[in-house]
């Protein structure tokens, strides 16, 4: 049962390793689009805008996923 539980440990800390890289990356990419905002035109600001908005989104699904993530590593630990 402990070598099982290991491997399921395991593969959940890569998982999140990766979870956290993807939110790393779209936060990156929000942050240069709400910089490029500032001095965008008002036919780039609306593509900006509506980019930043779905970022935002995947933003929200990744940190969700995260906190699923270290719930589940959690349970594996008690």
């Amino acid at each position: 049962m402990n070598f099982l539980k290991d491997k399921v440990k395991k593969y959940q800390e890569k998982k999140l390793v990766e979870a956290k890289e993807k939110l790393k990356i779209y936060t990156k990419t929000k942050n240069q689009l709400e910089n490029k905002l500032k001095t965008a035109s008002e036919n780039e600001s609306l593509e900006i805008k509506k980019n930043i908005e779905k970022l935002e989104e995947f933003i929200k699904i990744w940190k969700k996923n995260i906190d699923t993530i270290n719930k589940q590593i959690k349970k594996l630990k008690s």
